[in-house]
């Protein structure tokens, strides 16, 4: 897991490849030119120039944790990234709940 003070690039992963619209497919020839060859879609670059704006200190919320807290997100209208921690003095647990969609 993660450790020490290294800050992260919230909203983007490593792995972002295209944004698409919830629900829209995304053709397998798309996922495997993304996947397999690393193509990256224009729709990341746009997303890229937006962060600044989007991740401004007014619309970020840094977590310092007490004992007890609870946090929960939702990934489909959330950027969110973790910072390091030191894994040797605090336990971290992660629970997922995934959401269905309606009907």
């Amino acid at each position: 897991g993660p450790s020490g003070s290294a800050k992260c690039t919230p909203g983007l992963g490593s792995s972002t490849c295209a944004v698409v619209v919830r629900g829209e497919p995304v053709a397998d020839a798309d996922m495997d030119r993304y996947d397999l060859q690393g193509v990256e879609d224009a729709s990341v670059a746009i997303l890229r120039d937006l962060l600044p704006h989007i991740t401004a200190p007014e619309r970020t919320v840094v977590w310092r944790w007490r004992a007890g807290d609870l946090v929960v997100w939702d990934n489909r209208s959330t950027l969110h990234t973790g910072t390091g921690y030191d894994e040797t003095k605090y336990v971290r647990e992660m629970w997922r709940t995934t959401i269905l969609p309606d009907g």
